[in-house]
């Protein structure tokens, strides 16, 4: 008689959570999106993602397949997955589900954004410190809660600017102009309190540190492009263009190359712009100024 030993049988496709991290994050959508578009609850699915929850229903990993525009391959391979990881196969396999731990960045590219406060020096001369310290703690926390919800992870808040790490370079130009938005509802509910922020976002490998953070031409380069940036500005690299040329709802458009400080020739620049919206005034390629800042 013949049987198989299924607690010693190999996997053979990736574990579902795994999978479906990958292509949400390459379609670009959040986790509360993708589980608004099947009703599942946003901690189970984030669950899902980490493996500490069983793969869902086959229907519900079908409308998942369906949600995310998966190819026939792609669709197959998450299916099969989630049959691989339903209770009924984990409980005759004999595995259990891993302890919690925090997704990671396993990208070997990451996309670096940082946002930094215009006219933060006038604003502290005039208002004192007790006052820029409000502003800043303010700006951090939206900051958090914006990257977080778009996958990313910050690295450093430093005074007025804020750095934050992406793997996919979408969902970076997406929690940029994100941020804008929030600072400018911030601006309005609470005139005193101006959060009017430049942001610049770049993509290229970098040496993970000792302290947390990061070093490597893109984020500099993402700095300098900060600084370029004027109050509601997202500028961007032609490296994020190539890495995500369609970002639903945004457009890139080009605004000539700059010398940036540190690096040997012309950069192009671009100013990522959301199409419901009109572009921001100005042309971004000017720096901002100390008063400005």
């Amino acid at each position: 008689m013949w049987f198989i030993d299924l607690p010693s049988m190999p996997r053979p496709v990736p574990p579902f959570g795994e999978l479906l991290r990958n292509y949400r994050t390459l379609r670009g959508l959040t986790i509360e999106q993708l589980a608004e578009a099947v009703q599942l609850a946003p901690s189970a699915l984030r669950e899902i993602e980490q493996g500490t929850r069983p793969a869902p229903s086959m229907e519900i990993a079908r409308a998942l397949a369906t949600t995310l525009r998966l190819g026939k391959e792609e669709r197959g391979q998450l299916l099969d997955a989630a049959d691989w990881d339903s209770p009924t196969m984990s409980a005759l396999t004999g595995r259990q589900a891993a302890p919690p731990t925090p997704a990671a960045l396993r990208a070997a590219i990451l996309v670096f954004l940082i946002a930094d406060i215009r006219g933060y020096t006038r604003f502290t001369q005039e208002h004192g410190d007790r006052a820029a310290a409000l502003l800043t703690t303010r700006f951090a926390e939206i900051a958090r809660g914006v990257v977080e919800r778009w996958d990313g992870h910050v690295v450093e808040v430093r005074g007025d600017e804020v750095l934050a790490a992406f793997a996919s370079a979408q969902q970076a130009v997406r929690a940029a102009h994100d941020l804008q938005a929030r600072c400018a509802a911030e601006s309005d509910a609470n005139p005193q309190r101006p959060l009017a922020i430049g942001i610049g976002v770049d993509v290229g490998e970098a040496v993970a540190v000792d302290d947390g953070g990061y070093r490597g031409a893109a984020l500099n380069r993402a700095a300098r492009l900060c600084s370029l940036a004027g109050p509601g500005q997202v500028l961007v690299s032609s490296g994020v263009v190539y890495v995500a040329p369609q970002v639903e709802g945004v457009s890139f458009e080009p605004r000539g190359q700059e010398q940036l400080k540190g690096f040997a020739g012309p950069v192009p620049i671009l100013l990522a712009v959301l199409q419901a919206l009109p572009a921001p005034g100005g042309t971004g390629t000017e720096a901002a100024s100390d008063d400005d800042r």
